[in-house]
């Protein structure tokens, strides 16, 4: 790009502090730095930026942000990741090979990881230097095929250049920064393409009630190439750059094309491309058929197509609703909410949780305008809902608030996760942990403390089409109750809606009706399959009052749009423990299970469904309570699964924070350890007071074997 245009908004926040409110700025939410490099005259901007999850790779900057440094003479690029902008006039949507001319100084430089903007997917590379290599400078050449140079990476980039440890997960044995000391960059056909003759095309989607609705859509060659979609596109802002294309990191089974770039239309859509054959997909979420249409399009002509969404499943009608614990997408201002609407709906989320974001250094990234009913959007039963995803670190955990009045976030005591908790309930919230799935930023100090203390509503156990059961099984046996929750966490991984939590309502869809009824009812996690199920013939309640030795029924049904996937195996749990499997060796539709057995014990049970191609369904825990016995923990594992979380406390106790595992080091760098020394003794107290919760349930178990 030859221009960007910035501007820097200045958002008042409700902050908690001590009886006081603060005024905080939101800057970039992934560390964007504009350096003043210019190696090559066709190269018109250099970013330093800590975080790269689009670029054909998992791409994090665990030192400081990048940076100019002299090295003997050479002024050189010094640090993990760096992104350059090639000027338009020399390459723009192209579709052929670049070379790039690098000079690396050697004393600091292994090797280097590098991604662009390839005409189908993005694409990455590593290259390790050899070691046997004793001169202090070396000019490497990398040719990049299929380049496409359509400012499609972040910031509207093109490519971008790292060390060898800037890589999610970190390999502390290679470089975290590199010195990147020249760069050129040559194409062989340095005239721009003759221009290509066009077409026009224009598209009607409507959905099942004839209305006019928005999808997700791909528009592919025969060589998986995407043309630039046109300005009726929905415009989406992944992090501050408006981009019409975005790229999918997975696609579902049925997905026609290698082509991964794609864009949004809410219900119309008209624009030229390139004449030629096309490859037509709309995708409106797990619900609805995927449409496969081959389309030609001949230069000078309109070519229109009627689209009509046809449904799979209509789980609203059967009183199911999904939504999105965790999306971040800025709606600093109301004038925001009918894109990001159309966006959402266009994955058919009706409850989607945009999260303002904070670390202990910044407050209010993605920075919505109000919060509470004055912060809901909706539009018949599609809403949009402010949250946080605050307090958060990489050494004790990221925490998300949903539906709460108030945004929460205090410098003061920021390591003591449970004075925010209460103050997200007592604004009638719900509160709990992120990233579960993945197992990431030490999520198992903060699940350790802080459930024991009686303050975690929910975690999130399904992301990044990542099933994780281990700490809900464990705390769910030591008999605290917690909600699964799933989460895209859009933009930084999946694309909105890609996990999402299944909620059935008795009655009309509202946003407090989604709340109340997942808090108290029944509820799935999914990335495709749907879940059915009863107990004694009860399809709404998630606990039940049985007698000693009374017959228990169970049955359930998974299903799955076989546009997605087919299923594999369908599964009872109980108290952590598979206790009935219905399983296909060719993958099927639907799958139907059940169970008899007689309850001697309170106890909790799930049902569970795995794909043959990644996707999952797993329900909350249902509670059997026997004789009015409300304690369901497992006491057959109860004192070990508690030894064990004995043992992570102490570990945290004598932990400390390593900014080289915080990937927001540009914001944390100056307050991260400062912060924690001085909250130190108030966290040690709780971790004394979550130990002694643990202790208790020892003691309890035993106790209870001596009667």
């Amino acid at each position: 790009m030859k221009a960007v245009h910035c501007k820097c908004l200045l958002l008042l926040i409700c902050v908690w502090t001590p009886a006081e409110i603060v005024l905080a700025h939101s800057d970039h939410p992934i560390g964007k730095q504009l350096l003043e490099w210019h190696p090559d005259v066709n190269v018109s901007r250099t970013l330093t930026m800590n975080i790269d999850f689009h670029g054909g790779d998992w791409f994090v900057s665990w030192r400081k942000p990048g940076r100019i440094e002299d090295r003997d003479g050479h002024q050189c690029l010094v640090g993990p990741y760096f992104f350059f902008d090639v000027d338009d006039d020399f390459a723009f949507n192209i579709d052929e090979t670049i070379s790039l001319e690098l000079l690396f100084d050697r004393s600091l430089t292994d090797g280097f990881n590098l991604s662009y903007d390839h005409a189908v997917n993005p694409e990455a590379k590593q290259f390790k230097l050899n070691p046997a290599y004793e001169k202090r400078w070396e000019r490497v050449t990398v040719q990049l095929e299929r380049a496409r140079l359509a400012n499609r990476k972040y910031e509207k980039t093109d490519f971008a250049i790292g060390a060898l440890g800037a890589k999610h997960p970190q390999d502390r044995d290679v470089n975290g920064e590199l010195a990147l000391c020249g760069l050129k960059i040559s194409r062989e056909q340095l005239e721009q393409s003759e221009e290509l003759e066009l077409g026009t095309i224009k598209l009607d989607i409507r959905n099942e009630e004839d209305l006019p609705d928005s999808v997700r859509v791909g528009l592919y060659d025969p060589q998986g190439r995407s043309p630039m979609p046109g300005d009726e596109a929905v415009t989406l802002e992944p992090f501050s750059s408006p981009f019409k294309q975005w790229p999918m990191l997975s696609k579902i089974s049925s997905w026609p094309s290698e082509g991964r770039y794609v864009f949004y239309v809410d219900g119309a859509y008209q624009a030229p491309v390139p004449a030629g054959s096309y490859d037509l997909v709309i995708y409106k979420g797990p619900e609805y058929r995927l449409v496969h249409q081959k389309v030609n399009i001949e230069a000078g002509k309109l070519r229109s197509v009627d689209i009509k969404l046809q449904r799979w499943k209509n789980m609203p009608a059967k009183g199911w609703y999904s939504g999105d614990a965790h999306i971040h997408i800025g709606r600093p201002e109301p004038s925001k909410n009918k894109g990001v609407l159309a966006f959402t709906r266009a994955e058919d989320i009706h409850v989607s949780n945009l999260l303002q974001v904070s670390n202990v250094g910044a407050s209010g990234y993605y920075p919505q305008y109000a919060f509470g009913p004055e912060g809901h959007f909706v539009r018949s039963t599609h809403a949009l809902v402010s949250g946080q995803e605050s307090p958060r670190s990489s050494h004790r955990g990221h925490t998300i608030g949903l539906n709460a009045t108030k945004y929460v976030w205090s410098k003061e005591d920021y390591f003591i996760y449970d004075n925010i908790a209460k103050l997200v309930h007592r604004n009638g919230g719900l509160w709990g942990y992120a990233h579960v799935a993945i197992d990431s930023f030490n999520v198992n100090y903060g699940l350790a403390l802080d459930v024991p203390l009686g303050v975690v509503d929910f975690i999130e156990i399904l992301q990044m089409g990542s099933l994780n059961t281990s700490y809900l099984y464990d705390f769910l046996n030591l008999g605290y109750k917690l909600l699964p929750a799933a989460g895209s966490d859009y933009p930084f991984i999946g694309i909105a809606g890609s996990e999402r939590v299944y909620v059935q309502l008795d009655g009309q869809f509202s946003v407090q009706a989604w709340y109340d009824a997942w808090v108290s009812g029944r509820s799935f996690v999914s990335n495709g399959p749907v879940l059915e199920f009863s107990v004694n013939g009860d399809t709404n309640r998630s606990e039940f009052n049985v007698q000693r030795g009374e017959k228990v029924s169970i049955s359930a049904t998974a299903s799955v749009n076989p546009d997605m996937d087919s299923l594999a195996k369908l599964e009872l749990v109980v108290h952590g423990e598979v206790v009935k499997t219905v399983s296909s060796d060719k993958g099927a539709e639907s799958l139907q299970l059940s169970y008899d057995f007689q309850t001697l014990e309170s106890q909790w049970l799930a049902i569970r469904a795995y794909g043959k191609e990644n996707r999952v369904a797993h329900t909350a825990p249902v509670y059997l309570y026997v004789d009015d016995d409300q304690r369901f923990w497992n006491p057959a594992v109860a004192v070990d699964v508690a030894a064990k979380y004995v043992d992570v406390l102490e570990a945290f106790r004598a932990s400390r924070p390593d900014l080289d595992e915080d990937w927001e080091r540009g914001d944390t760098e100056g307050s991260l350890l400062t912060r924690w020394d001085a909250d130190k003794e108030k966290l040690d107290r709780r971790i004394d007071r979550a130990r002694d919760e643990y202790q208790k349930l020892i003691r309890q178990v035993a106790e209870r074997n001596d009667q």
